[in-house]
């Protein structure tokens, strides 16, 4: 297993950066990984590019059912977006081939490092589209409403900071092992051909068809991970569309041939999985005081903001929480690297949790079970990823994480990538179906490049907007959820939205519930920086911690309506803002 895992690693490391392979191993693809052993990774890794190419070179050439040509599309990775991706295309007649590295996770148990998904009406938009119940059937059977922030400040008191406006507006905890399957079950159904265990080498070629086609080189390996694998050159005439995350070899494949850069940046801290077992009565929610709403402890996102390094957890349908600490990743002392499975390494470890988690320890199960987990699971990777190209003509598109993976501080990397595939729905609408079924005489590499080209156009900014928001958050969430005068700002805030509604909306509800009206990533992003200002403005007259408690009753909303219509509104007027579409 070791071998195979230095394998995956090998060519992320081509930038000097970062280990952007191992960032990308979600619950599902690192149980794969575990199951498949000796699999996929390790018959690539070996040796140079170069002698990699000739390998494949030899090897032989093979292709698609030549049956409804102009209708063939090839997705690769069957991750969250993949498999989405593949629900949408197969739902409009394309024949759709997916391509995934590894085994099929439907007969997988997830294993160990997850962060639990917090799926938005941003990124359930794409669901809906859908039709047909499934956007009904995700939120009953995976999906537990999340209403804002419970704060646990170190002196055991608990603060909420709600999401939206009012309980209208939540989010939801998924499981992303649990939804993954889900959505692969439904690709499946769908109409889709998975094609699982195969491992895509950086020697591909996306231009080897002209205008659309390209020669993608597999190596197939065995479930079991028995054997080397089998080489392949498979010579398509038809557009891939590229969602294999964040260690995308379909982004290195087209950084080779020279067709696009990228960056990726690592952050200092990692993270490790924490469960905390169904707390029973005791739900360790905030109780309702002078001031100060509250709210079970089921349906919020739990905090404890400690500096340097912060527990959160989410509530899972069974009753439990799956809880994530995030920690720096090396140090002699309060360190993932510290806290290693020995004597020393837990002695420190404990020390650790009884100086600054000393609240939570019951709630995991107390310190033994902390410990454990934190010395024994496996860390997890955070870091950006930024695409200079996505599209290559009607070759190949990058969506998802393969062009903008991004730290999950403000929950969006999977919502992000579901408004992509939308994005991709609604252009192939515009240029390659009717009444949404496929039309293969317009499925043209013509058509095709627009669709890519406008899809690149729309998403690049955006993107690039929530990658920097979502890191900007995980400044918020460690270091200022915990402070007074960010928990008077958030209050007034909440105050000012239901006040009015038509001026102003959080920007966390701006990028959670928009998506329409023009309420993109980039405009929210630019919106927030106003609003902060005003609010800066308006909580400046309350200095000590008694005003600040008080802030939100006493705030002059005359005041607030002038500012808002003087500062705010002309520029919402110039983007063509739609307030009205922020909404769960």
């Amino acid at each position: 297993c070791q071998r195979a895992l230095r394998a995956r690693c090998c060519l992320a490391q081509a930038t000097g950066k970062m280990a952007v392979d191992d960032l990308m191993l979600t619950p599902a693809e690192r149980a794969a990984a575990e199951a498949a052993a000796k699999g996929a990774g390790a018959s690539a890794a070996g040796g140079s590019s170069s002698d990699e190419l000739e390998a494949f070179l030899a090897a032989p050439e093979v292709s698609l059912d030549a049956e409804n040509e102009g209708q063939q599309i090839v997705v690769l990775g069957a991750g969250l977006v993949g498999s989405l991706a593949a629900v949408v295309l197969a739902r409009k007649g394309f024949k759709v081939h997916i391509f995934e590295r590894y085994s099929d996770i439907r007969s997988i148990p997830s294993l160990g490092k997850s962060i639990n998904l917090s799926v938005t009406s941003r990124g359930l938009r794409a669901i809906r589209w859908l039709g047909g119940g499934i956007y009904e059937e995700i939120l009953e059977k995976l999906a537990t409403p999340v209403k804002g922030r419970l704060i646990h400040m170190p002196n055991g008191d608990v603060r909420f900071q709600r999401y939206g406006k009012d309980d209208t507006e939540c989010n939801n905890s998924v499981s992303r092992f649990e939804l993954n399957k889900f959505l692969i079950e439904l690709a499946h159904k769908s109409g889709a051909t998975f094609h699982f265990n195969h491992l895509l080498s950086e020697t591909s070629n996306f231009v080897s068809g002209g205008a659309m086609g390209s020669t993608l080189h597999f190596t197939k390996s065995n479930p079991d991970g028995a054997g080397e694998g089998e080489r392949f050159r498979l010579k398509l005439d038809c557009p891939v569309v590229a969602c294999d995350g964040a260690g995308s070899r379909a982004r290195y494949a087209l950084r080779r041939q020279g067709l696009t850069t990228f960056t990726e940046e690592l952050i200092s801290r990692g993270y490790k999985e924490v469960l905390f077992p169904n707390p029973g009565d005791n739900d360790f929610g905030a109780k309702a005081s002078e001031g100060s709403e509250g709210c079970d402890g089921r349906y919020g996102l739990h905090i404890w903001p400690r500096g340097d390094h912060m527990l959160m957890a989410l509530s899972n349908k069974d009753g439990s929480f799956t809880g994530t600490i995030f920690v720096d990743q090396k140090g002699a002392e309060e360190s993932f690297e510290a806290f290693t499975d020995t004597e020393e390494g837990r002695r420190k470890c404990t020390d650790f949790c009884e100086k600054y988690y000393a609240e939570a320890i019951p709630l995991v199960g107390g310190l033994e079970s902390m410990v454990k987990q934190i010395t024994t699971n496996p860390s997890g990777l955070l870091g950006t990823v930024r695409t200079s190209k996505w599209a290559v003509q009607a070759n190949v598109v990058l969506i998802g994480d393969a062009c903008h993976a991004m730290v999950p501080f403000f929950g969006q990397g999977c919502n992000c990538g579901f408004e992509d595939t939308l994005w991709l729905s609604k252009l192939l609408e515009k240029y390659c179906c009717e009444n949404g079924v496929v039309v293969p005489d317009r499925c043209t590499a013509e058509n095709f490049a627009r669709v890519f080209a406008e899809l690149e156009q729309e998403r690049r900014p955006n993107a690039e907007a929530i990658c920097d928001m979502a890191l900007e958050n995980f400044i918020e969430m460690r270091d200022k959820t915990g402070d007074v005068r960010f928990q008077a700002l958030k209050k007034i805030e909440n105050k000012l939205e239901n006040a009015f509604p038509n001026l102003i909306r959080s920007r966390y509800a701006m990028v959670c519930y928009g998506g329409e009206g023009n309420v993109s990533y980039s405009n929210a992003k630019h919106l927030g920086l106003i609003q902060d200002e005003i609010l800066q403005s308006l909580c400046s007259k309350f200095q000590t911690e008694a005003e600040l408690a008080e802030a939100a009753e006493k705030v002059d909303l005359n005041e607030a309506k002038k500012l808002l219509e003087e500062k705010l509104l002309p520029e919402q007027q110039r983007l063509g803002i739609d307030l009205s579409t922020v909404k769960h």
